[in-house]
């Protein structure tokens, strides 16, 4: 059973203060943690926490069954989408607002 846009839009606002506060909790108890930010939060959030206590967000991603593979896609999504943003717009995003982005798809400590 789907969920309205709309229902879905205020289900979301009313859940970000709280994700907020959690986020800010994570960064203060472990500060060196990694905190990724994924594309199902909606532009706006993802805008700001990334100001605040974010290390990573996801761009340009395809969250079909078998959507990265050459072959046609398999299934239903597994979860929507609310930041469609190429990882260009989203490289710009940070430049903008003054951070380096870095690019990378593992690191090794």
């Amino acid at each position: 059973q789907g969920v309205s846009s709309a229902a879905s839009d205020v289900y979301k606002r009313q859940h970000e203060p709280q994700l907020l506060q959690i986020i800010c909790a994570y960064r203060i108890f472990m500060p060196f943690a990694s905190i990724t930010i994924s594309t199902r939060e909606c532009e706006r959030f993802r805008d700001n926490i990334i100001q605040i206590a974010a290390t990573k967000i996801s761009a340009g991603v395809n969250v079909g069954i078998g959507g990265h593979s050459q072959e046609e896609e398999k299934g239903d999504e597994q979860f929507e989408i609310s930041d469609g943003r190429s990882v260009d717009e989203i490289y710009q995003m940070i430049e903008d607002n003054g951070m380096q982005p870095v690019m990378t798809d593992y690191i090794y400590v």
